[in-house]
């Protein structure tokens, strides 16, 4: 798995064998719906491969991404945690390898790993952190907006590069709240400035610090 600074990396030798001990290994095919938004399932899942998006729907319909999750990441803490339903939904961006764990086997292993438990809470905090930026960046301006989307939507891979889900410009753009025309003009500036790399099927984050600054993060 992907190790990094992400919830797997996190983790020494004992506890990752612990959790693979507890695991389940599954596989997805690009595009294939893991779980949807307000299903039962309370199982956790560690991401060793691909990409995962994660989303919620509104009464109508309508989509909104709220991450993406790569190698090392865990998803669906929360429903073991609480027991509530799924709080989104989850499709695989390309083939995802993973671990499946169940919410019982999982809270024993949080019960006899302290640093399995204090992981989770990390992984918590963090999203926490990031969901509250988000929404404070929705009113700054159009530059900075696209800056603090990035990161949002970004993963960190295995080679440290930061990469975003390959998502078209007008989706881009409907997240931030900004027309299509302002977006291509935030991704030229900070294309032009060595910040990101636009690449046909995604977007490259080259100078992380820069972008957060732009942000004030």
């Amino acid at each position: 798995m992907g190790i990094g600074r992400s919830f797997w990396g996190m983790l020494d030798e004992g506890d990752r064998a612990a959790v693979l001990a507890a695991a389940t290994r599954r596989r997805f095919g690009a595009g294939s719906v893991i779980c949807h938004q307000g299903d039962e399932t309370r199982n956790v899942f560690v991401v060793a491969r691909g990409r995962v998006r994660v989303s919620r729907f509104g009464v109508g319909g309508e989509e909104t991404l709220l991450a993406v999750r790569g190698a090392g990441d865990i998803i669906g803490e929360l429903a073991a945690i609480d027991g509530e339903g799924r709080s989104a939904s989850l499709t695989s961006v390309d083939d995802v390898e993973g671990v499946v764990i169940t919410a019982a086997a999982f809270i024993r292993l949080c019960e006899r790993h302290p640093r399995l438990m204090w992981a989770v809470l990390r992984v918590v905090v963090a999203r926490a952190r990031a969901a509250a930026d988000q929404q404070d960046l929705r009113t700054g301006p159009s530059l900075q907006r696209v800056a603090g989307m990035l990161l949002g939507l970004a993963h960190r891979d295995v080679d440290d590069m930061i990469a975003t889900v390959p998502l078209s410009q007008r989706e881009l753009a409907n997240i931030v709240g900004i027309s299509r025309e302002t977006l291509v003009r935030a991704l030229k500036t900070l294309r032009e400035a060595g910040i990101i790399v636009t690449r046909r099927t995604h977007i490259e984050i080259l100078r992380e610090d820069e972008l957060r600054s732009l942000c004030g993060i």
